[in-house]
């Protein structure tokens, strides 16, 4: 499992480095040891973990340390797909199945009717539909690109 904080308020720090501690986040794969500071943009992660384990870790991080934006994701183990799990606050959560990479996966069924330009205003006009979903979830992903170039090192933020 692996983590990324892009952001979060100087007083949920704390809670951010509990919550790795008691999900067993290290700086190495599981192999390093528990930070005792949190590194914008770092990718800290765990060794092998049940399954769950990414969601159980992103409900803590938002439960204790709502401020934080991030990125959580459990790599595929046969036969089951990755769980990825996304936070910005003021737009959301996406919850997606994702590849070994940490790359969500949305299904073309989703997608498509969303580009469909015919229907693309009624569809994404309503909350719970399919093109809906997929506008959410660009939405989360655009805002934590935006973040992720704002992280000292990155090309923009220079």
């Amino acid at each position: 499992m692996q983590v990324i904080i892009y952001a979060v308020d100087d007083g949920e720090v704390h809670a951010v480095l509990a919550a790795f501690h008691a999900g067993e986040v290290t700086t190495d794969y599981g192999l390093g040891s528990t930070p005792v500071r949190l590194d914008l943009g770092f990718v800290y992660s765990t060794g092998e973990v049940a399954a769950g384990s990414a969601r159980a870790l992103a409900d803590a991080l938002v439960k204790s340390a709502p401020s934080a934006a991030f990125v959580v994701w459990q790599d595929p183990c046969y036969p089951s797909i990755g769980s990825y799990v996304a936070h910005v606050p003021g737009v959301g959560v996406l919850d997606a199945e994702c590849n070994v990479h940490g790359t969500p996966l949305i299904s073309l069924r989703k997608v498509i009717p969303f580009f469909n330009t015919s229907r693309r205003g009624a569809w994404t006009q309503t909350e719970d539909n399919e093109a809906g979903q997929v506008r959410h979830a660009a939405e989360v992903l655009d805002a934590l690109a935006v973040l992720a170039r704002r992280l000292p090192g990155a090309p923009e933020a220079e």
